[in-house]
């Protein structure tokens, strides 16, 4: 039986936040501008996003209403309630809470929301592909036959760890320590404030297709981690990616005070693993899926749609696709980086309800997304054909 997304949604807080508000919004650190801003905003080319922070630096929204919104506007875009769900799959790299798990707290919101019914839920882990291995599980789950209908999420609330509070501490510890690794580089912290958004965005996949408009047919969905082979590139609960050792965590910290006097309690990215090692597992499972007969060179696709966490990568992503023999011409991406943010493991999500609500696709075409994930290098591609109402199997 085949599974069809039928209906998206999506939700980004607030108004838009220009480049030049953002130091304002999250705080300067040591009540000095960044060194690093402008760089960094030039390189990633986004000009606008979105926080669940207020003009004062006040958080405006938890993780779990983030999802919780867009799964309703997702539930309200198909025109069903959530009794008429099975499953509720979720993913998102920083909850709110350590426990309960992420799927059960959004669970619990949508009831206050107006969305009660009894389900399935799933929490997925992880970064940017835990979006992914949300739609992943969900469309697994549909296609067995286990439910009808299953919802999936994905949601970040990354400004509440960009707050200039948090990076106090890592300025004094990347400048006064010798014995500092690569990876805690105050760079390494600093630049992703300039990267990461706030925002959620939902799916709807069904054994049908909608009953009176386009729907996409989830042809497959492929995630493969290269964690065997690659080292620890963006972090959160350890200061040293190159050594996760017994004492050497969060969790082995004496309490959470002295965690924070470690620096492990800061989001860092490797910059040097990022860039050597993140387009070269793109390419290869790329080519890993074209040997296997999962992508069809000759045949092509009419859309790609990549999560794009800076416009740094597009040259690279196209020099990938090219070098695995796909001919896919930039005019023929849909990316909304630029204006929406990189919301991480929500924005396949959101590119894919910008792109359903705009018209797009027509029948017949075939898309082409791509999800990386550069926290010990996961790539996530997935096909899908869209298909109109008539499309329904006998």
């Amino acid at each position: 039986m085949p599974v069809y997304l039928t209906a998206t949604g999506s939700y980004l807080p607030g108004e838009a936040v220009a480049n030049d508000e953002i130091e304002s919004r999250l705080g300067l650190v040591a009540g000095k501008p960044s060194p690093y801003r402008a760089l960094v905003l030039d390189k990633n080319g986004i000009t606008q996003r979105h926080y669940a922070v207020d003009a004062d630096g006040k958080q405006t929204h938890l993780n779990e209403e983030l999802a919780a919104h867009a799964v309703g506007a997702a539930l309200d875009d198909r025109g069903i309630g959530l009794d008429e769900v099975g499953l509720l799959a979720v993913g998102t790299t920083i909850p709110d809470v350590l426990m309960p798990g992420f799927g059960s707290m959004v669970h619990g919101r949508l009831a206050r929301n107006g969305h009660s019914a009894p389900l399935e839920v799933l929490t997925t882990a992880g970064i940017c592909a835990s979006g992914a291995s949300a739609l992943q599980h969900a469309w697994t789950a549909v296609l067995a036959g286990r439910h009808e209908r299953a919802v999936v999420a994905g949601s970040e609330l990354a400004s509440v760890m960009m707050k200039s509070s948090r990076f106090e501490r890592e300025g004094e510890l990347a400048s006064g320590r010798e014995d500092v690794p690569a990876g805690f580089e105050y760079f390494n912290a600093d630049f992703l404030r300039w990267m990461l958004s706030d925002g959620a965005g939902s799916a709807v996949l069904e054994t049908s297709p909608h009953p009176s408009r386009l729907s996409l047919r989830v042809d497959w969905i492929e995630l493969t981690s290269y964690a065997h082979e690659l080292d620890v590139c963006m972090h959160l609960g350890t200061s040293d990616p190159t050594d996760v050792s017994v004492g050497k965590t969060w969790l082995g910290a004496r309490d959470a005070v002295d965690a924070h006097e470690q620096g492990m309690l800061v989001v860092r990215q490797d910059v040097k693993l990022l860039a050597r090692n993140m387009m070269a597992t793109g390419k290869r499972e790329l080519e890993r899926l074209i040997a296997n007969g999962r992508i069809d060179a000759e045949l092509g696709y009419d859309w790609f749609l990549p999560h794009l966490s800076s416009y740094f990568f597009a040259d690279k992503t196209a020099k990938t696709l090219a070098d695995a023999g796909l001919d896919l011409p930039t005019e023929r991406w849909f990316t909304n980086l630029a204006t929406k943010g990189n919301t991480g493991s929500a924005s396949i999500f959101v590119i894919l309800d910008e792109a359903l609500r705009s018209g797009l696709f027509k029948p017949g075409e075939r898309i082409l997304a791509f999800v990386p994930e550069s926290g010990r290098f996961i790539a996530s591609f997935m096909q899908f054909t869209v298909v109109g109402p008539e499309s329904a199997p006998n």
